[in-house]
């Protein structure tokens, strides 16, 4: 009876520390964590969007297609061509990547970088507008070939600019509280995620690469706009006109990750992590030579 009783007792504690232990798990169910606003951030982008590099041909292609689009059919700034895709010769010596989108497919954005080669071939902004530079040192040339390159060919189609434009990261009751709050950095309600989305894939790709300065032809108000997010572009020649008025800038990756506004600085890391997962099998890069890169660059899928 006695060994019954103590039996009985010990299934009863043990059923009891059970519930206890299930009691947090139930908690948050009843109770979830508001998330932070890097973590909001984070978590609505790569609900709908993953990261491609574009090492496969056929990969190759949604960006040459999703660049015609912009630049040729939306912006006229290219002429339209029947093959529908938009290549020209810095392609050979460039890695595309692209942003895309889960539910339907779609390709949200694209960018690319040029690198340098040691043939002495130059990037497309000192061939463009050398007579600009305000420094002769601060030429891409007149740098180490391996620690530069260029980022270009921004390109997101129209029906994702307003898309991001639109978008309700945040519910209506918790925007408003972040927008009364003055130590946040930058207005969330029109923040254009795919914009920099695609610089801080550029970024890290810059960092696997050991690249540490990016050369940037683009619009003043552009640059001024991704300034609000800690993203410094620093001009380094006058105004020329190229599709409108354009300025040649320069980055700084490192000075980037520790300039970048701190709600961003969880993206990033984020962008990082699957993008440095992604490009692990490469062992070397040959970031100033005219070859291929050898290792098939994948896609770094959302979390």
């Amino acid at each position: 009876m006695k060994t019954t009783t103590m039996s009985a007792a010990r299934a009863l504690n043990s059923a009891v520390t059970n519930k206890l232990n299930q009691l947090p798990r139930q908690l948050l169910k009843a109770f979830p964590r508001r998330l932070s606003l890097e973590e909001t951030i984070t978590s609505f982008f790569f609900s709908r969007y993953e990261l491609v590099i574009a090492n496969e041909e056929n990969e190759k292609q949604v960006s040459y297609k999703t660049r015609h689009k912009v630049y040729c059919e939306e912006m006229k700034f290219e002429q339209k061509n029947a093959a529908a895709i938009e290549k020209d010769k810095y392609d050979d010596r460039a890695i595309n990547c692209y942003i895309k989108h889960r539910p339907t497919g779609e390709c949200a954005g694209t960018i690319r970088l040029v690198l340098p080669t040691e043939a002495g071939l130059s990037l497309p902004l000192e061939e463009k507008c050398a007579d600009a530079f305000d420094d002769g040192s601060l030429l891409p040339s007149s740098c180490d070939p391996t620690s530069i390159c260029e980022i270009s060919r921004l390109a997101i189609p129209r029906e994702f600019r307003v898309r991001q434009m639109r978008s309700k990261i945040l519910p209506a009751d918790k925007l408003k509280k972040i927008k009364q709050k003055k130590s946040t950095p930058f207005n969330v309600e029109h923040f254009p995620y795919l914009s920099i989305a695609l610089y801080l894939m550029a970024t890290s790709i810059c960092q696997h690469l050991n690249i540490k300065h990016a050369y940037v032809l683009m619009e003043p108000k552009l640059a001024r706009r991704m300034k609000a997010f800690g993203i410094h572009f620093n001009p380094v020649g006058d105004a020329v006109e190229f599709n409108g008025k354009r300025v040649p800038y320069r980055l700084s990756t490192n000075v980037l990750l520790e300039d970048l506004a701190k709600p961003l600085k969880s993206f990033h890391k984020k962008i990082h992590s699957k993008l440095d997962n992604a490009l692990h099998a490469v062992e070397t890069v040959p970031t100033h030579t005219a070859r291929p890169i050898q290792k098939p660059l994948r896609v770094a899928q959302a979390a």
